[in-house]
């Protein structure tokens, strides 16, 4: 019976590391770039950089968009610009122009309209929760020094531990004498 749970605790174990390999290589390859980053549940989160959005939310916030639920008027929504900056601001208007649909957008914080109208197209997706100061967070973790404090440090001592188990070195005296 024990050498079974050694095994679940082993297979265990190489799940947690290769789920934590996974996750770190698509942050970093998605290096801040939302579309190559992978939605879940049809959900990506967003670290809000500025205030034109307060009081709604504030800069180092995150703010999870729904990528699948189309855009209204009231609604915040992400949208891409064309020199690739995202922008989250609320739609104020929606505009008809040669039977296409556009959005007229506005900062909470602003006192003006943005300049340009934004296509469906360019709209990413639209508001749905705000973690407050959660962007902190996120951008220590995926910093070097965070995801080594956070991620590799802790899969180590897990490593060393479950090896020292695995060897004899570490355990209680019954469990050595029985394996």
């Amino acid at each position: 019976m024990k050498k079974i749970v050694k095994k679940i605790r082993i297979v265990l174990f190489l799940f947690v590391v290769v789920t934590a390999v996974g996750v770190s290589i698509t942050l970093f390859s998605s290096k801040g770039d939302i579309e190559k980053f992978p939605s879940i549940f049809g959900y990506k989160p967003l670290t809000i950089l500025s205030n034109s959005m307060k009081p709604t939310f504030n800069a180092g916030d995150v703010v999870l968009i729904n990528v699948k639920k189309d855009p209204h008027v009231n609604e915040v929504v992400t949208y891409k610009q064309t020199d690739g900056t995202l922008i989250t601001h609320r739609i104020i208007e929606e505009v008809n122009k040669e039977g296409k649909t556009f959005f007229k957008t506005k900062g909470d914080n602003n006192n003006v309209a943005d300049d340009r109208v934004v296509s469906r197209s360019t709209i990413i997706g639209v508001e749905q929760l705000v973690i407050p100061n959660a962007g902190y967070i996120a951008r220590f973790v995926t910093g070097p020094i965070g995801f080594f404090l956070i991620i590799v440090i802790p899969l180590l001592i897990v490593g060393i531990y479950e090896i020292f188990k695995w060897v004899g070195l570490i355990g209680n005296k019954e469990e050595r004498i029985q394996s």
